[in-house]
């Protein structure tokens, strides 16, 4: 692609007025003062990378106030050229603007081609150095390379070119990087992390965590890519996230359009063909097209080609396309009946199928698009795929289309179906994943001896009918029907299959009790550490895990969260959503029982997890619950608030309610009272109908916002919320909310003592509640009831350390929202230090706002601060 070329084909540009910001959003990397060092120091510089990396964007950064020598030397001049418009055919073509009128003249005679160039070159340097950068180098024709590569040598010419990766493995440039005459930098896609700061920068907002995770998908981090696929981002609120595909836009098709037209005839019939078929075997690819235009392409970088071992550990090589939305793009201009005789050849070819993860989506969407039959283990895998993508509505599309080739009323069918589903469920549409549920269990209910394989799509089916169920209606008692139903049907039909096919959907039914908030643990419990426990139990371990914990079992959640780990790695390929709950409910856990430092870890381990479906969202809601643990409210504001609008109020996965009650709370520290009261409002109007079991802790975050908007509410909640936690065994919740409904102190009044019965029930819970949150909220409120404000001080400050902060007593009139994180992170006991790398700030700015608060409180320290805080 000629995207990496946004300057002239001939400038002559003092370096002062080369812009450091480009058209789009820049991303600052160290690659750019790794390539303004080395220029500076007089060396030359080929950047290397694929198409649309960003090489143009980073030397434009890279040249922008540079200076050679001595700060008060003359500035360079960089004059620029460019291979991509050097007419083809011609030598010394992409020269031409330098030589003028001596170009014709030069043909034929390398030492006058070079002459001129130098003496044009000498001509523009206005008395200072001179800079030749030159775009898209592995464009230029053999002469010009040359003479460009005899002038570097013998430092006739400081030279700062960019070129593809395909360029660097090529005479000239191979001899000149080799012979450490120039510095190669190469240039690597964007991260995860640079893709996220791009969007930010680019979009002016937030962006969700699954939105930032799509479009890395989508665009392997290409820079030129990344401006293509925003017209698939759709503001919600003030937060961005992904709502479809985008069809290939007029600039990547121009870029299509004119790569092609440099082309050979043959060469541009193959690059169809790649699109079509790649990533493929080169064995394969020489069956459909020739070894030179093969090369040709690999030589203008628009394929890739790689080393590789067969099962049989024969090698080989792979050849793939540039980029997937790239290929997009040139297939988008293949017209249909030439795909279709293109794929029905590839599918007669042996070893063409060397396809896993996008590529195998995309392979397999495009064959049924052409009413190709897809073989069943291969259209499963990328059914599989696509889910662990993130991509429900690509699943939607696969199997509608094998659908539409599949026999009614067969198992087969059945099958697909349930799949599709589930990707509608996930999708939020549960009206047609009831549908397809119908037709699935009219199915089933046909089929007179059922084998194993079929009574456990009874048992998928039926746990997702209960799910939507419950979902729609909040009535966990109807919800569980579907299970009588099914067992009567294994029972009666299942044979030898009965009684393994009961015991799975028993795990089915306290999966579901689990999420309904009536979890039976010691029935859980005894089908989790089974050591025969299959697939069917891995759903279980989500609910059991944050049902041990909210009794105060955390020693116990610990343990089976470690197992259950184990036990959905080993079942993956049945259950693929086991890896992703499990780590959650592990999260979780670890937050509630007081260890932020290992659930901080447990979120960096979550954000890195490539081959398990994960739901992002609930990643996302984590990092937020990780900024209230940190007392970071700002920063968790913005993740919950992210976080929600791509999530919406659906509550699929239990996500919403949580994660409304925790923005609420969010907001209320930071001082945004009417957003606050604005996100309880709408918490009240949603029901924790997927993910009941964590109504105890969703009440308890509730109880907390209003203590810190000063609502006499609080208190009432809170004492409210420990009966009702008492009643179900929810011990940790209770011990909780006994420690927010003790009367700590008033505003404007003397210190009051606990209520004795508080304080007593405290003790009680002492020894059946574990966890470091536990003991250093007893320890609180023993020092409130001594009386001792010392003790009080040191327990609140053991609270902070295990994720609770409670609002300061007194009202904190004239600090700003910034000043009063910074000022509680201080009470706290963080150094300045610890509060800039938590909030992302300097250190001067955090010593600033302290500053300012130290005056409007009037104290001058951090303890007296702590102090007036309470």
């Amino acid at each position: 692609m000629a995207a990496d070329t946004d300057v002239p084909s001939t400038s002559t540009v003092p370096t002062e007025s080369v812009s450091a910001v480009a058209r789009r959003t820049l991303v600052v990397r160290p690659l750019t003062e790794q390539v303004r060092t080395e220029v500076q120091s007089g060396r030359s510089v080929l950047v290397v990378g694929d198409a649309g990396v960003g090489k143009t964007h980073l030397v434009t950064a890279a040249l922008a106030h540079l200076w050679i020598g001595t700060p008060t030397s003359p500035m360079p001049t960089v004059v620029s050229v460019s291979g991509a418009t050097s007419p083809a055919g011609i030598p010394l073509g992409a020269l031409e603007p330098l030589l003028g009128d001596v170009a014709i003249s030069s043909l034929g005679s390398f030492a006058r081609a070079v002459d001129a160039l130098a003496h044009s070159l000498h001509a523009r340097s206005r008395g200072g150095p001179v800079i030749l950068r030159v775009e898209d180098a592995h464009l230029l024709d053999r002469a010009s390379s040359q003479a460009l590569a005899w002038m570097v040598q013998q430092h006739e010419v400081q030279l700062v070119a960019t070129a593809r990766s395909s360029a660097v493995s090529q005479s000239p440039w191979l001899e000149l990087w080799k012979d450490d005459v120039v510095e190669r930098i190469d240039v690597p896609p964007f991260t995860l992390a640079e893709v996220r700061q791009w969007l930010v920068g680019e979009l002016g907002g937030q962006v969700s965590l699954d939105t930032v995770r799509r479009v890395w998908s989508e665009t392997s981090g290409n820079v030129f890519h990344l401006g293509e696929v925003v017209g698939a981002l759709q503001q919600q609120g003030d937060a961005w996230v992904w709502v479809g595909g985008a069809p290939p836009g007029r600039r990547l098709l121009d870029v299509v359009a004119h790569d092609m037209s440099r082309l050979s005839g043959d060469a541009r019939v193959a690059l169809e063909i790649a699109a079509l078929v790649c990533p493929v075997s080169l064995s394969v690819l020489l069956d459909l097209v020739s070894r030179p235009v093969v090369e040709e392409l690999s030589r203008v970088g628009l394929v890739s080609m790689s080393p590789r071992l067969t099962v049989a550990g024969e090698g080989d090589v792979t050849v793939d396309l540039a980029h997937a939305l790239y290929a997009e793009a040139v297939r988008s201009g293949v017209p249909r009946a030439r795909r279709r005789e293109v794929l029905e050849r590839v599918a007669g070819l042996a070893n063409s199928g060397h396809r896993s993860g996008a590529a195998l989506v995309r392979s397999v969407a495009l064959a049924l698009d052409c009413d190709l039959a897809v073989e069943p283990g291969r259209l499963d895998a990328a059914v599989d795929a696509a889910f662990e993508l993130q991509q429900p509505d690509t699943a939607t599309r696969i199997l509608t289309a094998a659908l539409r080739q599949t026999q009614p009323g067969t198992l087969r069918r059945a099958t697909l179906a349930m799949q599709r589903a589930d990707a509608w469920w996930h999708l939020d549409d549960a009206g047609r994943a009831s549908r397809d549920l119908t037709d699935v269990v009219d199915v089933l209910w046909e089929t007179a001896r059922p084998d194993g394989p079929t009574v456990r799509l009874m048992v998928a089916a039926t746990a997702l009918r209960a799910r939507i169920a419950y979902h729609r209606d909040g009535d966990l008692d109807q919800s569980l029907v579907p299970f009588d139903i099914a067992a009567r049907w294994i029972f009666e039909r299942g044979g030898e299959h009965s009684a393994r096919g009961l015991q799975e959907l028993e795990s089915a039914r306290l999966t579901r009790l689990g999420y309904g908030g009536r979890p039976r643990l010691d029935d859980a419990l005894t089908v989790l550490l089974d050591s025969s426990a299959g697939s069917a139990a891995v759903p279980l371990a989500a609910p059991t895990i944050v049902g041990l914990a909210q009794s105060g079992r955390f020693a116990d959640a610990a343990h089976l969260a470690a197992r259950s780990a184990q036990l959905a790695a080993a079942h993956h390929d049945q259950y693929r959503w086991g890896r992703g709950e499990v780590a959650v409910a592990a999260f979780l856990t670890t937050l509630w029982s007081g260890d932020v430092s290992t659930a901080e870890r447990v979120v960096d381990s979550l954000d890195q997890e490539r081959d398990a479906a994960v739901d992002w969202v609930a990643v996302h809601v984590t990092r937020g619950l990780i900024g209230v643990a940190r007392g970071s409210w700002l920063q968790a504001h913005t993740d919950l608030h992210a976080a929600s609008a791509r999530r919406g109020h659906t509550d699929l996965g239990g996500v919403a309610v949580y994660n409304l009650a925790a923005e609420a709370l969010a907001a209320a520290a930071t001082g945004d009272a009417t957003t606050a009261r604005t996100l309880l409002a709408q918490h009240a109007d949603v029901t924790a109908r997927a993910m009941a079991g964590v109504d105890g802790e969703v009440q308890l975050l509730r109880a907390d916002t209003l203590a810190w908007l000063r609502d006499p509410r609080a208190v009432d909640e809170a004492r409210a919320l420990a009966l009702w936690a008492r009643e179900r065994g929810l011990l940790r919740v209770e011990l909780e909310a006994l420690h927010r409904s003790a009367d700590r102190r008033r505003p404007g009044t003397r210190p009051r003592g606990v209520n004795p019965e508080v304080l007593r029930r405290v003790r009680e819970l002492t020894p059946l509640v574990d966890g470091p949150r536990a003991a250093a909220i007893v320890r609180h409120v023993e020092a409130q009831a001594a009386g001792d404000d010392d003790l009080v001080r040191i327990a609140e400050r053991d609270l902070n350390r295990c994720g609770l902060w409670l609002p300061p007593v007194e009202t904190i009139v004239s600090l700003t929202r910034r000043e009063q994180e910074i000022a509680s992170l201080a009470a706290g006991g963080l150094t300045s230090r610890a509060i800039a790398s938590r909030l992302t700030l300097s250190v001067r700015t955090v010593d600033s706002h302290l500053a300012r608060v130290f005056a409007k409180t009037g104290v001058h320290s951090r303890e007296g601060l702590s102090a007036v805080l309470r």
